[in-house]
């Protein structure tokens, strides 16, 4: 029997559902956004869409055939999904002209001897450590806006990444560790709690002529060795699939990719 596709909104949500002799087999979502970073674009995150138990995920290509004409039609024709590491998943976005932008990765945590770096030191740090934090602020943004990771993604005015690490500084969920010689940054590292069990990795940033020196690998294990003292069992990052040097680094250090954050941009022409 063929599949009806009937439209579905929730919330700022918008898309369709995918029925078969009235039961639901399908389901995708997106939100419509605007912001300055992506512009007027649609996101569907890993719980905006589903298949019903034994759906083959090329399912996937009529849900978004039923549902993208409509957010391109009001104006949203930048499209991004997180969709599960799974190839078979992986290959029915891919094949609707999807590509692979962001990897969400995972790994677990288990006991370890701190780190002993050689010709630097490791240190948890705090709020006290804003100058220090400005001084490696823009080392991610730098390295990402060149080739071949191009991310597009503005800096922030100083003053506005200036207030963004005093609060986070000073957020209790967060542990902040830095490398040091002589008393100059060489890098820092920062998790967050996520839960009970789970901590993310959200900044980690290595100065360029500091490269090679085996900083990120001592700034991670300090950090993940605390997590485990502290009872996390598990932690998660993300980075970008063209982001050579991320992607290299944290595959190394044991995170296995869960999910990929895909992009399509549509360009619409006219006879």
């Amino acid at each position: 029997m063929a599949n009806h596709f009937r439209r579905v909104e929730d919330s700022n949500k918008v898309g369709v559902e995918a029925l078969r002799d009235g039961r639901r087999i399908g389901l995708l979502l997106a939100a419509l956004r605007e912001d300055e970073v992506r512009g007027r674009h649609t996101w569907t995150d890993l719980e905006d869409h589903e298949l019903a138990e034994g759906e083959a995920p090329c399912a996937y290509r009529e849900l978004y055939a039923a549902a993208a004409p409509e957010w391109v039609e009001r104006g949203y024709s930048d499209h991004y999904v997180v969709v599960p590491a799974d190839r078979e998943v992986l290959d029915a976005w891919y094949s609707l002209s999807f590509a692979q932008q962001q990897v969400h990765g995972e790994r677990a945590l288990g006991p370890g001897a701190p780190p002993e770096p050689e010709g630097f030191t490791i240190r948890r740090g705090g709020v006290e450590d804003l100058e220090l934090a400005m001084r490696l602020a823009y080392v991610i943004f730098d390295h990402q806006a060149v080739g071949p990771t191009w991310a597009g993604a503005p800096a922030p005015a100083a003053d506005e990444a200036r207030s963004s690490y005093a609060k986070y500084l000073a957020d209790p969920k967060v542990a902040y560790f830095v490398a040091e010689r002589d008393g100059e940054p060489l890098g820092h590292l920062a998790i967050e709690r996520e839960d009970a069990e789970s901590v993310h990795l959200e900044i980690a940033a290595t100065l360029p002529e500091a490269r090679g020196l085996g900083v990120g690998t001592a700034l991670t294990r300090a950090a993940l060795s605390w997590a485990w003292e502290q009872g996390f069992r598990r932690c998660a990052t993300d980075w970008r699939s063209a982001n050579l040097v991320a992607s290299r680094f944290w595959t190394a250090q044991g995170f296995v990719p869960t999910s990929y954050r895909l992009a399509r941009s549509v360009r619409l022409v006219s006879r």
